[in-house]
């Protein structure tokens, strides 16, 4: 099964990156870049990504990566 997991480019964008290219190491991960994903009030103060349609958020680009990674785990099982 093949996780998406999208990022609007604008939020957090420099600590983003690196959560970005650890995702994009695994094979069940799609990384996307969408310009908006239209939560525009959550992106201006925290980090965030959509996995598999579902919100996630967190208060740094660490914690979002592990919660990015405990969603997908639990997707898989």
């Amino acid at each position: 099964m093949e996780i998406e997991v999208k990022f609007c480019p604008c939020n957090f964008e420099d600590d983003m990156e690196s959560i970005k290219e650890q995702l994009m190491e695994r094979s069940d991960v799609n990384v996307i870049e969408e310009r908006c994903l239209l939560f525009c009030g959550q992106c201006l103060v925290e980090p965030f990504a959509l996995v598999n349609g579902q919100n996630i958020g967190a208060n740094n680009a660490d914690e979002l990566l592990k919660k990015i990674e405990h969603y997908i785990d639990m997707c898989i099982e």
